[in-house]
């Protein structure tokens, strides 16, 4: 019984730490496509998440993955 739990626990935990470290790789490439932008001629679009996205998308020059997107949903809300 005690074996049960704590496989149940030890299984959680490693997904938790997946979708962390699956979040944390997204906040790292977000932030370098920030540190690409020329903030002095590109206005950053902080209230307008489809701006956003399309700027991000360009500087990447592909699509963002879903942890990205929630990232940015994330940053427009703050």
């Amino acid at each position: 019984m005690i074996k049960e739990i704590l496989i149940a626990i030890e299984e959680e935990v490693r997904d938790r730490v997946y979708r962390e470290q699956k979040s944390l790789v997204a906040v790292k490439t977000v932030m370098e496509l920030v540190n690409q932008i020329d903030h002095e001629v590109e206005e950053v679009p902080l209230q307008d998440r489809d701006r956003m996205t399309r700027l991000l998308v360009s500087l990447k020059g592909c699509d963002l993955n879903d942890e990205e997107e929630r990232l940015i949903d994330r940053i427009i809300t703050n």
